[in-house]
């Protein structure tokens, strides 16, 4: 089972597709990071697409497309974006799967509305883009994953170290 990236507005990225519920077999599921009480990273290693959390950071931005796992490290290591945001789309678990369009749109509209909060200036005259990662099809209908990740990158691809959290930037 993986997840989705996909439904970007910025940064050239696409919203990628993953699971946040049930029982996920397999890299998917696992966490191979060393964290802290917190649940901090605090040793890099490959995170499960349905163990990502918020505040996590990532090495690289996984390609357009589903994807089972990420390279995850410290948020004080260079990285190439961070899980800003994550909410879970409404709908009972036993919800007809409403399209990837709808998916999409709703997962971009979200983390665009959470996005100024997060960073403490507006979208349109950041520095910063942001991409989502969303249910697929299959995460939808046999895990229940109704989760978003919102992922927060340097629109000119280059990587941060530290929070973009109230950078203002």
């Amino acid at each position: 089972m993986s997840r989705l990236v996909g439904g970007a507005i910025a940064a050239g990225a696409a919203g990628l597709g993953l699971v946040g519920a049930g029982v996920v077999k397999g890299i998917a599921g696992e966490d191979h990071s060393t964290r802290d009480d917190a649940g901090v990273i605090v040793e890099a290693g490959e995170v499960g697409a349905f163990r990502m959390r918020l505040g996590d950071c990532i090495d690289a931005i996984p390609p357009d497309g589903a994807f089972n796992s990420v390279d995850a490290v410290p948020c004080t290591s260079p990285h190439a974006a961070e899980v800003y945001a994550a909410f879970t789309l409404l709908g009972d678990d036993d919800a007809a799967w409403p399209g990837a369009i709808s998916v999409n749109t709703d997962a971009d509209e979200g983390c665009y509305s959470r996005f100024t909060q997060f960073v403490g200036l507006a979208y349109e005259q950041s520095t910063y883009g942001f991409f989502s990662i969303t249910p697929t099809q299959p995460s939808w209908e046999q895990l229940d994953d109704r989760e978003i990740l919102c992922m927060i990158a340097p629109m000119d691809g280059s990587l941060s170290s530290g929070s973009a959290e109230g950078t203002k930037k």
